[in-house]
């Protein structure tokens, strides 16, 4: 039993060594909340997306996992 346990432990330990996940940080500058018809200058060159527009693309990579 005991040695089942080390086992279990040792490759509960690996397996979680092997998993990566990317995490970003974004500058409060990077991101800026703005309304219709409201005029800002940016810092940094880009994108902007409207909240339907990420909502859409949000929806679709849930879709498409929910697929496979």
């Amino acid at each position: 039993m005991r040695n089942r346990m080390i086992l279990l432990l040792i490759f509960w330990i690996a397996s979680a060594g092997c998993s990566q996940t990317s995490v970003y940080v974004l500058d409060e500058a990077e991101l800026v909340r703005v309304k219709k018809d409201q005029a800002i200058t940016v810092k940094y060159d880009g994108w902007l997306l409207s909240d339907r527009a990420v909502d859409r693309v949000m929806n679709a990579k849930i879709k498409g996992v929910n697929l496979k």
